[in-house]
């Protein structure tokens, strides 16, 4: 990923999609707001616990970067399920001010109309980034564990490719900032859902610590998913960045016991060059 700085305010980018003219795509950090206590400072989070006010303006400064208008932002629920709704003009501002006004319990979020910036947070979940250059088609997925025990990436691309005509060899993937298998124990109730899901493909998205616990590497598996259904292997970025090992950058819900606010992933279609 490509770190960018704007003053006080951090974010990153994928070098797949910067390539491209047509696509802004960027995963904030949680430097540069004006949030205070547990969610400083770039809380993005409405459902938290933060002042409305703080959050409203770190969504602000956060498109006031990217170029997009705040009120334009659209956003699902996020019930770490594996709804995924396609985002039309009429969809515009949902979610961005009031996270009751979200679209309901959406986890996926598919557009290819231009200037409709589509809006995720996350505070140890992924937000998955994809981009089909040649339909001009964008989408965001949340990549819990639940979305992924769901197979939510796979079910995103094949809405791209059944809704829009996308070519999967066209399609490129960002998968964000999350908790890493560095940090990700898990119980037995995780593993034994992964197992049904995934069968004997499952033990390879499991890391048995020294400690006899088992951390789960979610970046293997839903990276694997999108290799599984067709995904060139070129065409995915992997943040590599552990959000519960870098709470200087970035909100971590276990690593601050729950109480935090949330980082955000923003991506929009292009009418025009950046």
């Amino acid at each position: 990923m490509i770190k960018h700085k704007k003053g006080p305010l951090v974010y990153f980018s994928y070098e797949l999609f910067d390539q491209f003219d047509d696509v802004s795509n960027i995963i904030s950090s949680r430097l540069g707001g004006v949030s205070v206590g547990p969610y400083y400072s770039l809380n993005v989070g409405l459902h938290v616990g933060d002042k409305d006010t703080a959050v409203i303006k770190n969504r602000a400064l956060l498109c006031e970067a990217v170029g997009v208008e705040l009120r334009s932002l659209v956003a699902g629920e996020q019930v770490h399920g594996t709804n995924i709704s396609i985002v039309t003009a009429c969809h515009a501002g949902k979610g961005a001010i009031r996270w009751s006004d979200s679209i309901p319990r959406t986890d996926g979020l598919i557009t290819n109309v231009p200037e409709l910036p589509l809006f995720m947070v996350v505070a140890d979940c992924a937000v998955v980034s994809f981009f089909d250059p040649k339909r001009k088609v964008i989408a965001l997925a949340h990549g819990s564990w639940r979305g992924t025990v769901g197979r939510i990436v796979q079910k995103t691309v094949s809405k791209m490719v059944e809704t829009f005509g996308c070519d999967l060899r066209d399609i490129l993937v960002g998968i964000g900032p999350s908790i890493g298998p560095c940090c990700y124990e898990v119980g037995e109730d995780v593993i034994k859902l992964f197992r049904e899901a995934f069968g004997n493909q499952a033990d390879e998205f499991f890391i048995q610590q020294s400690s006899g616990s088992v951390h789960l590497d979610l970046w293997m598996a839903t990276k694997w998913q999108l290799l599984e259904v067709g995904i060139k292997e070129e065409h995915i970025e992997l943040s590599s960045i552990c959000n519960a090992c870098h709470t200087d950058l970035f909100y971590s819900h276990r690593a601050e016991k729950g109480k935090t606010g949330r980082f955000g992933g923003l991506i929009v279609l292009r009418s025009i060059a950046k």
